[in-house]
């Protein structure tokens, strides 16, 4: 299974634990079953214990304790805030792991000496702590309580799969605390969550055969019968499942009023009011994930006003699609990590039958065509801006969209404030016209990144089309060229390819000095002469060689009579020392011409005249 994500044991497990907190009332009884279950799936985990802040008292009091524990002396420990793993987290508001003995005998030392005493009792005397996670369990951004598990084993270790199980049982079980309360408060209104049970069982059959986001949104759509929207931590919307009744300017409404609130949720839901089109609407917005690693907000809009109960029902349901979200992201991340580490070994040239064999199993044909692209990006104001983490991975899906087709494939992968992508292309398809497609595949990526993000510059390189896997390396190199070239030197578009280079190869072989060396070698009078006098010759001079040295061409394009262009090109020779028909002179005078037109710091040619 994968390492950044939820085994299929523990999302049957969290299944199980929401179907418990759901179908009983006891709160006791709730937390004993959730220490069964998180133990019994986390296989560094030797014991465990649930504990719940008491205002009264002002301590942590353990209300379930598991596993290598003596409860009965266990739950006669009492925390204040920031005494040991458990109080730390606690304080903190955030999971807490404590890797290895060291840490664990540090965080230990702040325990009194009652309740250190209580604890060496409550350990049979063979067993030691070699590693703990604490995670707080929050309601509506307030900390309640911390679940902990501890680790007796040094060959043993906890993994990040356990630390996201363990962040979202701490989700369950605030969810547990407050249902319970509603509960206790309204036993009337408890009648009602039946319906709710029977929509989370149906969430929670969606989730184990793999349905997907829509799928989830579809359900609780058909089942509380109002428009749902799904938005993530930008306030982008992923997917929603409305009325045939809700419009495209009501969705646009919407997308512009997510981009506010989203990104300022601070509870885990929030009711208002809102008026479209002069109706009326209860809007609900639930949050997903935690507070400190927010995955969105689930918007509902509704003509009547949502119980607290139904908001419940609906919180829970937002875990299991909090879940889901996890679940992709993970997926996604892999995906990108795995794939990350083949094409930059691919691009190494270093090819092998190991790598071979990880293309196939990637679905990397090594006979097929295959090109290399560079989407560069920079902020309009700050090139050194580093993006986050969501906006690459908003580019990311951008690129791999509109890339795709039916005989061809794109694998994008971040590399830096860039992303290297490899498109691959069936053998069958035919190299005629191929570049033309792809650039204009590549200025449609390029519109579609600058109309979402504003403030963002993006270059595009383009590499040549390779046949096979071990030429590769080529068209990357050739696209970091295209690159390179965009950065430093004056070019109309941003975007590149390297068949389309010609003097621009030349100066790409040489530094900018050297560049610099040659015009001034040859274009170095005319250049001086014009600096001094704020004449034309050097303008007339490109626009000749533009129009293939044809007079009339030139002087309708400068718009003076060709007595006057005449007069001007004599004046070049002589202040050049040559003549514009001799073709060799003529050749270094072109290519001077070219790469001056390329230099964008035009002034540095200034010292070579001075």
């Amino acid at each position: 299974m994968m390492q950044d994500t939820l085994t299929h044991r523990q999302l049957k497990s969290l299944i199980h634990v929401s179907n418990v907190i759901n179908s009983k009332l006891d709160i006791d009884t709730i937390f004993e079953s959730i220490m069964n279950e998180t133990i019994s799936v986390v296989e560094a985990a030797g014991g465990g214990s649930i504990w719940i802040f008491d205002k009264n008292q002002n301590r942590l009091i353990a209300k379930s304790a598991q596993g290598l524990f003596y409860p009965q002396i266990f739950r006669q420990i009492k925390l204040v805030s920031g005494e040991s793993m458990t109080g730390m987290a606690f304080a903190a508001k955030k999971c807490l792991i404590f890797w290895d003995e060291v840490e664990v005998k540090q965080a230990l030392s702040t325990l009194t000496p009652d309740n250190r005493d209580l604890l060496d009792r409550a350990i049979p005397s063979n067993f030691h702590f070699t590693s703990v996670i604490s995670s707080p369990i929050l309601q509506k951004g307030k900390c309640i309580g911390v679940i902990t598990l501890d680790s007796f084993e040094q060959s043993l270790q906890f993994k990040q799969e356990d630390i996201n199980l363990l962040e979202a049982i701490g989700h369950q079980a605030a969810v547990a605390l407050e249902k319970s309360s509603l509960y206790n408060e309204k036993e009337l209104m408890v009648r009602k969550l039946s319906h709710s049970i029977e929509i989370h069982r149906n969430l929670s059959n969606l989730v184990v055969n793999g349905e997907g986001i829509q799928s989830i949104m579809d359900l609780i759509h058909n089942t509380i019968g109002q428009h749902l929207l799904l938005f993530d931590e930008i306030g982008e919307l992923k997917a929603s499942a409305c009325h045939s009744t809700f419009s495209v300017e009501m969705t646009e409404y919407m997308k512009a009023y997510a981009k506010q609130i989203i990104l300022t949720l601070e509870n885990s839901h929030t009711i208002s009011e809102i008026t479209i089109n002069d109706d009326t609407y209860h809007l609900v917005v639930l949050s997903l994930g935690s507070k400190l690693k927010s995955l969105g907000g689930l918007i509902i809009l509704s003509k009547q006003k949502m119980n607290e109960v139904d908001i419940a029902a609906l919180e829970h349901a937002c875990t299991v699609i909090s879940l889901e979200l996890v679940k992709e992201q993970a997926v996604f991340e892999t995906q990108q990590r795995l794939r990350g580490e083949f094409v930059t070994k691919l691009f190494t040239g270093q090819i092998d039958e190991v790598l071979i064999q990880k293309a196939k199993n990637l679905n990397f044909d090594p006979n097929w065509k295959y090109v290399a692209l560079i989407i560069n990006f920079e902020d309009k104001l700050d090139e050194q801006k580093v993006f986050g983490d969501y906006v690459i991975r908003n580019l990311l899906h951008m690129v791999n969209m509109p890339l795709l087709g039916g005989n061809s494939q794109v694998t994008a992968v971040r590399d830096e404030n860039q992303i290297v992508a490899l498109l691959s292309l069936h053998s069958r398809v035919s190299s005629f016209n191929i570049v033309a497609e792809i650039k204009e595949l590549a200025r449609k990526l390029q519109l579609q990144i600058k109309n979402k993000y504003s403030e963002i510059d993006v270059s595009i390189g383009i590499g040549r089309m390779k046949q096979g896997l071990t030429l590769v390396h080529e068209s990357f190199v050739e696209a970091t060229k295209c690159i390179k070239f965009l950065k430093n030197y004056q070019f109309d578009h941003r975007i590149l390819s390297y068949t389309d280079l010609g003097v621009q190869r030349f100066i790409l072989q040489n530094s900018q000095e050297e560049l610099l060396d040659f015009i001034q070698e040859v274009l170095g009078p005319l250049i001086q002469y014009e600096q001094s006098r704020k004449g034309e010759l050097l303008s007339t001079l490109i626009v000749y060689l533009d129009q293939n040295q044809n007079i009339k061409k030139t002087a309708d394009s400068l718009h003076i009579h060709t007595n006057t262009l005449s007069y001007r090109l004599k004046r070049i020779e002589e202040i050049l020392l040559t003549d514009l028909n001799d073709s060799q002179p003529l050749f270094n005078i072109h290519l001077a011409i070219n790469i001056y037109q390329y230099i964008k710091d035009k002034d540095t040619l200034q010292k070579y005249n001075s």
